[in-house]
């Protein structure tokens, strides 16, 4: 199975597109996407986010938003775990037109494509669907989507499974606030499995992506055994983004 990054890059209401044409043997060849690839063997998601667009296009990136996780299923390819983010904080160098400048890139031709546009490029079919979600400023989702040959036979919207719907639920929590075990297990639809949600998030395989450290037990308390640290770590990661925690507890 196949994991990879792909990140949508905004400047005063463009996207970055990438028109896929340079590689024979591309699957992509001749589509639009944004700037992503495949994780490297031991490098995490956000690791991975962050060298591709650096190499594709030059940018470092400051900060990035998960939009979703979208699973692809084919009659052509290995089976495929895609992470979606956008930016809009990022360093580059600007051109004479005071447009982020593009350098000549090895896999196609980089664009600015004013985003009310970007659904009249040759696209993935189901590549319109999240764009469009995109486009509409859609909370964190899940997606999975079934193709034969290049048709779109079937995509299924939203979390499918109990933890997928935990991990969903998770990171739709703001920067800078939080949960609870008992909240989470309430908002999807199972009250009274708070201790269910908490094994959920302590197997969370999405490291970096579904912000798990910021949901706490039900009197604000952090995890002893929070899956990436601990209790401290879990409230180091509250406090970067502006949490007051104090021994342990959240100040509500």
């Amino acid at each position: 199975m196949i994991w990879s990054s792909l990140c949508y890059i905004e400047y005063q209401g463009n996207y970055l597109m990438l028109h896929r044409t340079k590689k024979d043997h591309d699957i992509n060849k001749g589509k639009w996407i944004g700037v992503g690839g495949k994780t490297e063997p031991l490098e995490t998601v956000p690791e991975c986010l962050v060298r591709e667009v650096r190499e594709e296009t030059g940018f470092i990136l400051n900060s990035y938003e998960p939009r979703a996780i979208i699973t692809f299923n084919s009659d052509f390819a290995e089976k495929e775990i895609m992470f979606l983010f956008t930016s809009r904080d990022f360093k580059c160098h600007l051109g004479e037109d005071g447009m982020p400048a593009l350098p000549v890139c090895n896999e196609g031709v980089l664009r600015w494509v004013p985003k009310e546009d970007v659904l009249s490029l040759n696209l993935w079919e189901g590549d319109r669907v999240f764009i469009e979600k995109l486009l509409t400023d859609d909370p964190f989702f899940f997606m999975r989507m079934e193709y034969r040959g290049d048709d779109l036979t079937e995509y299924v919207v939203g979390a499918e499974n109990f933890k997928d719907k935990v991990y969903e639920a998770t990171a739709r929590i703001p920067k800078g606030k939080t949960s609870t075990y008992g909240d989470i297990a309430i908002e999807i639809g199972h009250p009274g499995a708070a201790r269910a949600v908490g094994n959920a998030l302590h197997d969370n395989p999405y490291e970096g992506v579904i912000p798990c450290h910021r949901v706490v037990n039900a009197g604000g308390y952090c995890s002893r055994s929070f899956g990436f640290g601990g209790a401290e770590s879990q409230a180091r990661l509250l406090r970067a983004e502006g949490v007051k925690v104090e021994k342990g507890r959240v100040v509500l």
